[in-house]
């Protein structure tokens, strides 16, 4: 009876509130519809999966606690907890918030799918805004579940405050940023990278969260200006806490507002915005040009190289990727850095920030700019190989050289002394030169111009890499460390990154000439062939 009933065509509310909520998960940069959707949920179900592995810990900690003569630890230690869920679920609404940033608003797609119906502009915007909170109840519902009631199972405390504070707090993330959304509508693109950086290093520094940093946040005249420690007082027991409770809710209720406001204020702008574009007079730089030409004389290379360029700067998603690799890396570093000396602070933040920002790299190359577009790379795939395979090198490790060497050693030269800056940047720098060679050695696309298939593959061996990856980086740092200190290590592990990096280098240009390109990603074979045509 409901399939019928939703097969037939109802008024125009319905009917753009059921296209904005279809089209939710869908993108023009991935082969298959439907993937993008897969690829969330994966995530999602990921997501939820990690809270039992805490069951134990929390359980024995609660249990000791409760023992103890004194109440004062396991408040405090409850009171910690409890900030930490809060942060995190924070966190993941507006990861995810960042994440489908250009989606909060219709697109210039939705426009040209309805924008001749005969339907108002206000009707658009309010089913769009429907969808969202649709997507972001669903969204809250199912990721604040598991916390809501296991948490407090282990720890015996109130079920309902929690709860009541996690989806308060979610909520106050999510309103807050689609206000900002409609304030900065201009500014949408660069925005998103920074907003999705921020995020992902709060849910990483999150876990860092104990009962010193709550009990220095909870004093009244910090707590007032942290909303995160508001929401912390609607679950808080503590009579001096009510007065933060009132602050959260009040918070809420002004975000709610603040994003009706803009959403209604910002519809007409933004339609103009989507379908004339902005057409800025560009400043000609003639000395750039100049330089340009000098340091890249082939004109091929030069065009790829531009090409690359706007392709990074020009394209919200392209900025948020690489921008949330280089965060994340941030955060594991600054979670680490508390308990480092400053040159083991150096070594760890090139380390690190270096080796997401290439895995980022490579994730970002892989995203389309204009997957239609790619005709006129399909038919000239064989022209000009060499040229792109080095202006992509070329591009990649310049500013990577310019962010990660050049810009820090002034400082580190300061904290370290020249000779010892200069030793560390030398070897790091042969490092990131072996790093880059590792990381694109299976490359097979041009940047930009092959479909993106997200969730190829599956969230458990994501996250197997990942922790694969950070126990190989505390061994790495610690070789580089023990470089800095004994001369002959030194010599070995350099001569050594340098006869990597000339081998892979040979390989991957030998096989760059001979590699059949791909052009569309597609899922994993369930019989794999012998490749022979590659």
């Amino acid at each position: 009876m409901m399939h019928r009933w939703l097969a037939e065509t109802h008024s125009a509310t319905f009917e753009l509130l059921r296209h904005f909520l279809l089209r939710f998960f869908d993108s023009d940069l991935v082969t298959s519809p439907g993937q993008t959707a897969l690829a969330v949920i994966g995530s999602s179900s990921m997501f939820l999966t990690w809270f039992p592995f805490f069951t134990g810990p929390l359980k024995d900690k609660y249990a000791r606690l409760s023992a103890l003569p004194s109440p004062e630890p396991y408040r405090w230690a409850l009171r910690a907890d409890e900030l930490w869920l809060i942060v995190m679920m924070m966190s993941v609404i507006g990861l995810l918030t960042a994440i489908k940033w250009q989606s909060l608003f219709p697109s210039l797609a939705d426009y040209r799918a309805i924008g001749w119906l005969p339907v108002r502009a206000r009707q658009i915007f309010g089913a769009k805004l429907a969808a969202l909170l649709i997507v972001a109840t669903a969204a809250i519902l199912v990721l604040n579940l598991v916390p809501a009631l296991g948490f407090p199972s282990l720890a015996h405390s109130r079920v309902w405050p929690l709860a009541l504070a996690l989806a308060a707090s979610c909520y106050f993330i999510f309103f807050a940023l689609v206000a900002l959304r409609g304030l900065t509508s201009r500014f949408a693109t660069g925005l998103q990278g920074l907003l999705a950086a921020g995020m992902l290093a709060a849910l990483v520094l999150s876990f860092s969260i104990g009962p010193a940093f709550a009990h220095a946040v909870a004093r009244p005249g910090v707590a007032k200006w942290f909303p995160i420690v508001w929401f912390l007082g609607i679950c808080d027991p503590d009579p001096a806490m009510h007065v933060l409770a009132q602050r959260a809710y009040g918070g809420l209720a002004a975000a709610v507002i603040a994003a009706l406001a803009t959403y209604t204020v910002s519809y007409r702008g933004h339609r103009k915005l989507m379908m004339e574009g902005i057409a800025a007079p560009r400043k000609q730089r003639r000395w750039l040009g100049m330089a340009f030409d000098w340091l890249v004389p082939d004109p091929r290379e030069q065009a790829v190289m531009v090409f690359l360029a706007k392709g990074i700067g020009g394209n919200g998603p392209h900025k948020m990727v690489l921008m949330a690799y280089g965060g994340f890396g941030l955060a594991i570093w600054f979670a680490a850095a508390r308990m480092l000396s400053i040159r083991a602070c150096f070594v760890y933040v090139h380390v690190i920030v270096l080796v997401f920002l290439l895995i980022g790299l490579r994730h970002l190359f892989s995203i389309p700019v204009e997957l239609k577009a790619n005709w006129a790379f399909r038919i000239t795939e064989g022209a000009g190989r060499e040229q792109w395979r080095r202006a992509m090198d070329r591009f990649a490790l310049f500013f990577g050289a310019l962010v990660l060497v050049a810009i820090p050693f002034p400082t580190e030269a300061y904290l370290l002394g020249w000779r010892v800056a200069a030793s560390e940047s030398a070897l790091f720098a042969m490092f990131g030169l072996a790093c880059y060679e590792a990381v694109f050695a299976s490359w097979e696309k041009l940047p930009f111009t092959c479909s993106y298939l997200p969730g190829k593959k599956p969230m458990w061996m994501q996250a197997v890499r990942l922790l694969g990856l950070l126990t190989a980086l505390e061994l790495v740092n610690a070789i580089l460390l023990a470089c800095l200190d004994y001369t002959v290590v030194y010599a070995v592990v350099f001569m050594a990154l340098a006869g990597i990096w000339v081998r892979s280098n040979f390989a991957r240009r030998e096989a760059w000439r001979e590699i059949r390109l791909r052009w569309e990603e597609a899922p994993e074979a369930a019989v794999h062939t012998l490749n022979l045509l590659r």
